[in-house]
């Protein structure tokens, strides 16, 4: 009976850790590998990519783009089913089961200097990826950063709470 509770203790801290893996953000291109577009505040660009880093595998996404100040966003092109806008509430479905590093599309923008997110859709709780058998789950976002540079940290997302839950932690 021991060895059966260890066993299933450790499956579900293994998979709790896959989990905390998915990440989707902007980046120069489809590798994923700099989150810094550099000089090109004030001129059109269109390959500034929205990547989705999985290691247990996807069939969907739903999050927005939130660009710095000064940004004319035209458009983005994607290979997969979209439904809604990519700067308020975008879902994104890809058809089959997908795992590695997944181009969901480029953003079409003209953008203003500044510092950009990935982050969870509007009146969502957090940032969401649906697996392979279409349990939706947490993914992380990111910032992204147009004529500068900076750490691309992922945002870890919090849980909605009320002033009164905050006031009784420090009670």
């Amino acid at each position: 009976m021991k060895k059966v509770l260890l066993l299933m203790v450790a499956v579900l801290m293994v998979s709790s850790v896959a989990m905390a893996d998915e990440h989707i953000g902007v980046y120069t291109d489809g590798t994923g590998s700099s989150c810094a577009l550099g000089n090109i505040a004030g001129q059109f660009n269109p390959t500034a990519t929205v990547v989705q880093r999985t290691t247990t595998g996807a069939t969907g996404s739903r999050f927005k783009v939130t660009f710095p100040v000064g940004t004319a966003f035209f458009g983005f092109n994607t290979p997969f089913v979209p439904v809604g806008a990519l700067n308020t509430d975008l879902s994104l479905g890809y058809g089959t089961c997908i795992s590695g590093t997944i181009v969901l599309g480029t953003i079409n923008a003209i953008y203003g200097a500044g510092t950009g997110t990935l982050e969870k859709a509007d009146l969502q709780a957090k940032i969401i990826y649906t697996d392979c058998n279409f349990g939706e789950y947490e993914a992380t976002g990111g910032f992204f950063y147009v004529n500068s540079t900076g750490p691309c940290e992922q945002i870890i997302a919090t849980e909605p709470s009320t002033w009164g839950q905050v006031k009784s932690l420090y009670r």
